[in-house]
């Protein structure tokens, strides 16, 4: 899928940073705020330094037991909503504590906490089993289904910091951030909670140990919510409620490309469309002349009606019929097309044999991209099956057909890693099996389509 919510930063490592940053980042919190010269007026959107500080959640975690080889998790995302400039505490130097000082939110400290939040997560994920050390096994070893991949991102929403003293302080510390998982073998979000934090400290603390503290019990209290912690055990299905049975939909599929790939080339590439949700872009293919194709639950997001763009430029309206977040898997209906549909295999093809990728790499402009490969193996990963590929694919591919020299699709396109040569595709016939598909010559009545648009 081609969308701007794909997490790509490098994970668990020290970044990459200016060298005039260096020394900020070096120092503990209340002096970086300082030498960044993070004094000013209070604005009517600012922390109320005259009222209390808010109250967040102060849980220690519980180590936990995970398969062997463990979890794989990167902290690989971080962003702010807090506007630059905005007062987020107050620091009391000296003795007495008598003078105050206003804190602001600059871009120097925005990495500041980015640097601390990231070494913080890593040590502490390592610490009670959540994650192994970066040279861990992944999920894409060919070593069996004992790894999984998540890379956990943070939004900062609120921030409260307020001590008292020089080198060594007291005082407290809030904050309020929104975690989310996401999961690289489902291609999905399957964790997302906002939590309040707090930290506090009577007793006098060297400056680097006192922001160590904060910056631990902000992800602590990650680490022990209880939904974090089913998430990670399950291998990312915790999230799932469990869906209530389809009723099976049999669809005439009317007729297919015939020919292959060598001769029925620009049939295949029409019967391949462009699917424009509200998150971004993927691929869809037409199984059925009727007007039902499919494509990843990820590429439409939430969206009930999605735009539909065919290879000849026509646009339709594609109404999202039914889904299965777990498989990640969608059913769309668009007015019928007329021209010939996909046919499909559900043997799931044999290893080493010529496959071929049809989608539309980053968008539209793209569409109709072709690409050849071999099937490389079928993987089972924690009990999930699929298709392993050396065949090309990019971000917008997703949802898009792998189909055999014969033009028939054996698995859709569904995870792109960051290792050469290996791509992950459902294979098709779990696709018809997790939404209740079946194809034949009678088709089950068709909802009204919406209007479509030239």
């Amino acid at each position: 899928m081609h969308n701007s919510v794909t997490i790509n930063a490098p994970a668990l490592r020290m970044i990459r940073r200016p060298a005039d940053l260096t020394t900020a980042l070096a120092r503990p919190l209340a002096s970086a705020l300082l030498v960044a010269g993070a004094l000013g007026v209070a604005r009517a959107e600012d922390i109320d330094l005259k009222k209390p500080q808010p109250q967040g959640l102060t849980r220690t975690p519980v180590k936990i037991d995970l398969p062997p080889g463990g979890r794989v998790m990167e902290f690989s995302k971080w962003k702010t909503v807090i506007p630059p400039n905005d007062v987020v505490g107050e620091v009391k130097p000296g003795m007495f504590c008598t003078e105050n000082r206003e804190l602001q939110y600059t871009k120097n400290i925005d990495q500041w906490l980015h640097f601390s939040v990231e070494k913080a997560f890593k040590a502490e994920a390592v610490r009670y089993g959540f994650s192994t050390p970066e040279d861990a096994i992944s999920v894409f070893d060919d070593k069996g289904s004992n790894g999984a991949d998540y890379r956990v991102g943070a939004t900062l929403m609120a921030f409260d910091y307020r001590t008292c003293g020089n080198k060594d302080q007291s005082g407290s510390a809030w904050s309020k951030v929104k975690w989310e998982v996401f999961s690289v073998r489902r291609q999905q979000v399957v964790y997302s909670a906002v939590i309040e934090n707090s930290f506090a400290s009577t007793k006098d603390l060297p400056e680097k140990e006192f922001d160590t503290a904060v910056m631990t019990a902000l992800v602590d209290n990650l680490l022990a919510d209880p939904a974090f912690v089913a998430v990670i055990k399950s291998g990312g299905m915790a999230e799932a409620v469990p869906a209530q049975a389809q009723a099976a939909l049999h669809l005439n599929a009317g007729q297919v490309v015939t020919g292959g790939v060598d001769q029925g080339t620009p049939r295949i590439l029409a019967a391949v469309a462009t699917v424009e949700s509200g998150i971004g872009s993927g691929s869809a293919f037409y199984i059925s002349q009727d007007g039902y194709l499919l494509t990843n639950k990820h590429v439409v997001g939430d969206d009930k009606f999605v735009r539909v763009k065919l290879s000849n430029g026509r646009s339709l309206v594609g109404e999202v019929i039914r889904v299965d977040k777990v498989r990640d898997v969608a059913l769309l209906h668009t007015d019928p097309v007329g021209s010939e549909v996909l046919s499909l295999r559900t043997d799931a093809g044999t290893v080493g044999e010529v496959v071929y990728a049809v989608g539309s790499p980053y968008g539209q402009s793209l569409s109709g991209t072709i690409t050849r490969g071999v099937l490389s193996a079928r993987r089972v990963f924690e009990g999930v099956p699929f298709l392993q590929s050396d065949v090309s694919v990019n971000p917008g591919n997703s949802g898009g057909p792998l189909i055999d020299g014969s033009g028939r699709v054996i698995g859709m396109s569904a995870i792109k890693t960051e290792a050469q040569g290996i791509n992950i595709f459902i294979p098709i016939d779990d696709v018809l099996d997790k939404l209740s598909l079946t194809l034949g010559a009678s088709a089950a009545a068709a909802p009204s389509a919406a209007p479509a648009t030239k």
